[in-house]
């Protein structure tokens, strides 16, 4: 799969947590995610630069922030890919033939967990073991459904 084909079917794939993906499908996402935040930061720090020199802002105002983060470039771009991000790594645990909970358990609880250093060494840890499982050849058929590249040749 190329990199604007993976990119198609993230984005029609938009809330199916059913089925396999492919390593191919992940990481080229996983790229474009990277270029499509790296561009909208870029246009966004100068929206932020002039908001916060806004005299309204230097009060400290969370609420004021928090709005002018969603309405930034970046928070337009983090918003949209949010969803396809969450459902291609589950379609990659099932290639792998295993569970979509595994998502939960090595991305959403390790960012619960309070800011100590043993903690963050955890989260550190499940971050590394994620993309350890991201990175691994996916199985024959499985319970998830036919392997996906025996389709695609």
């Amino acid at each position: 799969m190329n990199f604007f084909d993976s990119v198609i079917s993230a984005f029609k794939n938009y809330v199916n947590f059913s089925g396999r993906a492919t390593r191919s499908e992940f990481w080229w996402f996983f790229l474009f995610c990277i270029l499509l935040y790296m561009l909208t930061f870029s246009l966004s720090v100068e929206e932020f630069n002039s908001a916060l020199s806004n005299s309204e802002l230097q009060n400290g105002n969370p609420a004021q922030l928090v709005g002018l983060f969603i309405q930034s470039w970046f928070g337009v771009a983090f918003l949209v890919t949010f969803i396809p991000s969450i459902t291609i790594a589950v379609r990659r645990f099932h290639d792998l033939n295993m569970s979509g909970w595994w998502y939960v358990g090595l991305q959403i609880a390790p960012s619960l967990l309070p800011s100590i250093f043993i903690f963050n060494l955890i989260s550190l840890m499940a971050l590394f073991l994620f993309v350890y499982f991201m990175a691994q050849e996916g199985g024959e058929d499985n319970r998830f459904g036919p392997n996906p590249l025996s389709e695609e040749i």
